[in-house]
């Protein structure tokens, strides 16, 4: 595929011109080694082209952001080559969108300058805890990316998530803890909480365990809501709508321990999560299954082909084929 070609397909899934089927495929296909260059081109010309502002001051602070995140990689984190964090960290800011990368770039560029780095990315079939610098303790989810400083320097502790995690966070009264996403912001001084903010997602969602946090949902309008205990903030993406419910925050979050529980779950919720969480691809007819949710357990030890088998009980005539890492459900 030529560079032309390679650049028009990018830009089609992007703004969401393939159907479900396709979708899995460009999400498997970006991540091969073939046309490295190509894609990295065609990605920065998309994000010179996007609506966002764009000025040689925020390509000198994302050169700097990239530089501080090769310089600074954490022992727990995963060795990948520059080049690959490079276009990660454009793809999660691309998709993350103006009002984020306004912010990062603007408002925060002060930090950029003042502060290391981390990138900490946990690819699909993993789930990987790290510690940061004021003792907070984080569990990072599959196919997530969570950016953190070094050392927390400044007046708010500020991370930046792309995917999910479970944040139990260190109190200190006087230096709030915030996790920014491309849809909502979460402030907390001291608990435990969880957010779900993957970029194919049509839902964000923040869950409370234990204390209370304070969210605000990045809308035309924003919305802001304080959690307590058990209650879920879910922002659907589509109708522009927020809700708030009641959930067992508990086992909600229990994917830290290998468990995967869905309450009120829509099919293609649950096949996205089990290609994060088993590393595979899951071709289907979104059609076939659209309009019902589903309420369904999997356990540490399941494989694949359990998991599926546990889905084909609960849903009548669903039936699967496996062929090494990709999977066929009719």
């Amino acid at each position: 595929m030529d560079a032309q070609n390679i650049q028009n397909f990018i830009r089609k899934f992007f703004e969401n011109r393939f159907s479900k089927s396709t979708q899995l495929h460009f999400r498997y296909w970006f991540r091969l080694e073939d046309n490295e260059l190509e894609k990295d081109e065609a990605m920065k010309k998309m994000w010179e082209s996007s609506h966002s502002v764009v000025t040689p001051q925020t390509w000198d602070d994302l050169e700097q952001l990239q530089e501080l995140i090769s310089e600074t990689r954490s022992e727990n984190s995963l060795r990948i080559v520059y080049r690959q964090v490079a276009k990660y960290v454009a793809v999660a800011l691309l998709l993350m969108g103006t009002s984020f990368m306004t912010y990062y770039f603007t408002s925060e560029t002060h930090k950029i300058s003042s502060s290391k780095f981390v990138e900490f990315f946990v690819p699909y079939g993993e789930c990987q805890a790290v510690k940061l610098a004021d003792g907070s303790q984080v569990w990072v989810n599959a196919g997530s990316i969570l950016i953190y400083p070094e050392k927390f320097t400044d007046e708010t502790r500020t991370v930046y998530l792309s995917g999910e995690a479970n944040f139990k966070v260190a109190k200190n009264p006087n230096c709030p803890f915030i996790v920014r996403t491309k849809n909502i912001g979460v402030r907390a001084l001291g608990t435990t909480f969880s957010i779900q903010s993957y970029p194919n997602s049509i839902f964000t969602k923040a869950t409370l365990e234990e204390g209370r946090v304070l969210v605000t949902v990045n809308k035309n309008t924003p919305v802001t809501k304080i959690l307590t205990p058990n209650e879920q903030l879910i922002f659907n993406h589509r109708s522009n709508q927020v809700s708030v419910e009641t959930v067992d925050a508990e086992k909600m979050n229990s994917w830290k321990n290998g468990y995967i529980i869905f309450q009120d779950a829509s099919f293609e919720e649950i096949i996205a999560t089990l290609e994060r969480k088993y590393n595979v691809q899951i071709n289907y007819n979104a059609n076939k299954y659209n309009g019902r949710s589903y309420y369904i357990k999997f356990n540490p030890n399941e494989s694949i082909d359990q998991a599926l088998t546990v889905l084909s009980q609960l849903i009548s005539g669903l039936t699967f084929k496996i062929n090494k890492s990709t999977v066929f459900i009719n």
